[in-house]
């Protein structure tokens, strides 16, 4: 398996648990990890090459520092709102990597892997050019944005089973940053609004075990369902359930991270577990957000008791945004 992350210095610690629990749960499978890295230190670096090379794993660094800048030459307006410009690192994955891999999956580092991975990235793409899990949950307003229809499925970019090899012959980094200038460098979610525009029709939908928002553990399926009608269509009750109580993947894209103080993510258990199993393993949570903790954790409640209410706040963040 050839596995894909893309971050600064900042998130090489959760990089590095994401890695270690791949691993664990894959111990029969080769593996080589792709980093495409955003000014990660030498010293971050090596701790992530030791703990590889424990596992008796390859890690290739990949620094694209001056990709960045590039991007921003290149893209007319560029602003990636409150993400880092790493985030549109993914977008280049097929001039970057070496053309001798041809079948990447990534992932984002905040996700933990707590299953056997494999039939995922043996999965036939056939025609598809990619495999991602839908995101019910995205605005109605980003959906008609990047010209998706009610009875269309917007998908989540945390994780990523691409044909690179198609990719790169139907150039597709191209249409990507061609699309990216005609919205003037700037959309909500960046790269993910853009795969959701380019790939529309080429993406081939995977159940949400392979990318479980940790906020869906408060949603019910029904209110899921409400609110993309696509929903109902690829996942049922029986295989959401599943996916809360069993997901293969786990992904903390909420702001109830694992490694801040006082957050009650119903996960967070498994992040801790691997983290303990990294070059990190002293690492202190991050002090200074435990009202937010409370106060989103009780906004996570609310969304099971009373889901309109969830709606709201979401509605009056999404609009703060947006006029921001």
């Amino acid at each position: 398996m050839n596995i894909v992350y893309a971050t600064d210095d900042g998130y090489c610690q959760h990089m590095a648990v994401s890695m270690a629990s791949l691993i664990e749960h894959n111990k029969e499978v080769e593996i080589n990890f792709h980093v495409l890295s955003d000014g990660i230190s030498e010293e971050n670096k090596q701790k992530v090459r030791e703990m590889a090379k424990f596992y008796g794993r390859k890690v290739e660094f990949y620094p694209i520092e001056g990709l960045m800048q590039d991007l921003k030459d290149r893209i007319y307006g560029l602003d990636t709102g409150k993400f880092r410009i790493t985030t549109l690192a993914r977008l280049l994955m097929g001039s970057i990597l070496p053309e001798t891999v041809t079948k990447v999956l990534y992932l984002d580092c905040d996700t933990v892997v707590l299953r056997d991975i494999s039939g995922l990235y043996d999965l036939r793409l056939n025609d598809d050019i990619a495999a991602m899990a839908a995101e019910p949950t995205i605005y109605p307003e980003v959906k008609e944005l990047v010209g998706l229809t009610e009875e269309d499925n917007y998908y989540n970019a945390g994780m990523i089973l691409l044909n690179l090899s198609a990719w790169r012959s139907e150039d597709m980094e191209t249409n990507c940053l061609e699309y990216y200038n005609t919205m003037g460098g700037k959309l909500p979610f960046n790269d993910q609004d853009i795969l959701n525009h380019v790939l529309k029709g080429r993406i081939k939908r995977v159940g949400q075990t392979y990318d479980f928002i940790t906020n869906y553990y408060y949603f019910r399926y029904e209110t899921l369902v409400e609110k993309s009608a696509a929903y109902g269509k690829g996942e049922s009750k029986e295989s959401f359930r599943l996916a809360k109580h069993h997901p293969h993947i786990v992904h903390y894209a909420s702001d109830e991270r694992p490694w801040n103080r006082g957050n009650m993510n119903h996960y967070s258990l498994a992040y801790d577990k691997y983290l303990k199993l990294t070059p990190f393993a002293d690492a202190k949570k991050v002090k200074g957000k435990e009202a937010f903790m409370v106060a989103y954790h009780a906004m996570n409640i609310i969304t099971f008791l009373a889901p309109p209410v969830r709606q709201f706040i979401s509605d009056k963040y999404y609009n703060d945004k947006v006029r921001k």
